[in-house]
């Protein structure tokens, strides 16, 4: 954990001292997220995600945002009579361009990889639950992309998506090819 807040700091520094302006903010909303893969028929299961950014501008156009973001996913089956949630938590550093689009000072597109660092996992079928850490590997790969809309120079509005790249279970425990599949949408203030 250390090395990936290290990682991050070098980042933010590293970034910040060739730009011309620097951002910093905190964000949150809504996940509809999912489980993903050939052998899964799942729905989607909404929580929260919250956390805070850092974009440093290179030019007018164009910025380099870099984010750290507590994540609640998984994913939900109602199947004959029983109610199941896999509830998954990840700590996700998104390392995003940011690109304004047609020409308009208010809509960007971001997108680029994200690191997620696994926190917990729980199975709960009806009112039981059941610890899952063992059968998740630690980290996941994805990739996101959405939309940003700055309302002002404060506040602005997101949809993102993001899907995996990295099977989330380990196959000592689970042999199941799942991936996750989150959509955003949100809320960032910065400052």
């Amino acid at each position: 954990m250390k090395k990936i807040v290290l990682l991050f700091a070098i980042i933010a520094i590293g970034t910040s001292s060739f730009a011309q302006d620097v951002k910093y903010g905190i964000k949150g909303g809504l996940n509809l997220a999912n489980c993903a893969g050939d052998d899964l028929k799942g729905d989607s299961r909404a929580d929260i995600y919250f956390g805070g950014f850092m974009r440093t501008n290179f030019t007018e156009c164009l910025a380099f945002q870099t984010e750290l973001i507590y994540s609640r996913q998984g994913s939900k089956e109602d199947s004959e009579g029983s109610n199941l949630q896999f509830k998954t938590n990840f700590l996700n550093i998104p390392l995003l361009l940011r690109a304004k689009m047609f020409g308009t000072d208010k809509l960007f597109a971001v997108a680029g990889p994200q690191i997620g660092i696994h926190l917990s996992s729980e199975f709960e079928e009806d009112g039981e639950t059941a610890d899952y850490d063992k059968a998740m590997r630690d980290f996941d790969l994805s990739f996101d992309f959405g939309l940003e809309f700055d309302l002002n120079k404060q506040f602005s509005i997101e949809a993102r998506y993001n899907f995996g790249i990295t099977k989330i279970f380990n196959d000592d425990y689970v042999e199941i090819d799942a991936k996750n599949s989150v959509f955003q949408i949100g809320i960032a203030a910065s400052f």
